[in-house]
Formats: C-alpha cells, structure tokens, sequence
C-alpha cells in the first residue's frame, strides 16, 4: 500500500470537515485507502476549530462550503489567521464560481466538486501537496 508523504517520515494528515456523515465516511474510507491519514473529522467548522485546539494541524483540510453553525467560507476565515499552514480544498456540491472566487479570496487551495469522479479530488491533494513541498 502507497503511503503519501510530503517529507519521507509521515503520511500526508487530512481533517474532512463535512455536515453529511455518509460523505464525511465515504471520502475518509477512500482517502485512507490511498494512503492519507485523516486524522481529525467534524460536521461543521465551530466543530473542527474546536478540535483544532487538541490536535496535531492537519496539512491539508477538505472542507464542505455549505455547513450549519460555521460554513467553510467564515471557517476558512479563521484557519488562515490562526493556521496559515494548513491548506484548504473546498468540498462542495455549489459549483458556482462565486463560492469559489470568495473561497480563493480567503486564501483556499483548491476546489473540488462532490460530484466530481473521485480522482479530482485526488489529483487536487496531490497538486496541494506539491506546494507544501516547495514551500
């Protein structure tokens, strides 16, 4: 099994920050089966900050735009100020290039439709990972 890493010692470290529990399980199970760990999960961004506060920082957070409590634009807010390192992909089924120009704006990464053919997601980790290692 091919582990993802951006430096030799340690699995690429995902949070999976969505309110539909069926999508928050079906992206993990498919992230872990190519090599990434997910290491924190949350229904909305109130929920992941909160968990943010105990955990090691993900490298990369694929975040759901449209959450009850804090959605993933007021959330990618907060992560850029208290986290900058870590890079946000919006997960989204609003394919609508406002929400994306907004989320880029803030300071995302990348923007990933929930109905696109799971490699997108993939090729879009990959190509977020390339920019952490040039960093």
């Amino acid at each position: 099994k091919m582990e993802v890493t951006m430096k030799k010692e340690h699995p690429i470290t995902i949070a999976v920050v969505d309110d539909n529990a069926l999508i928050r399980e079906s992206v993990k199970f498919r992230l872990k089966s190519l090599g990434y760990n997910v290491i924190i999960e949350a229904e909305n961004g109130q929920e992941f900050l909160d968990k943010l506060q105990d955990s090691h920082t993900p490298d990369i957070c694929v975040l759901d735009i449209n959450m009850p409590v804090m959605n993933g634009l007021e959330t990618t807010v907060h992560l850029k100020k208290e986290w900058p390192g870590m890079k946000i992909i919006f997960f989204s089924m609003e394919d609508s290039s406002i929400y994306i120009n907004k989320g880029i704006q803030l300071g995302a990464d990348g923007f990933v439709a929930k109905d696109a053919p799971f490699m997108d997601l993939n090729n879009m980790l990959l190509s977020v990972i390339k920019q952490v290692q040039v960093a």
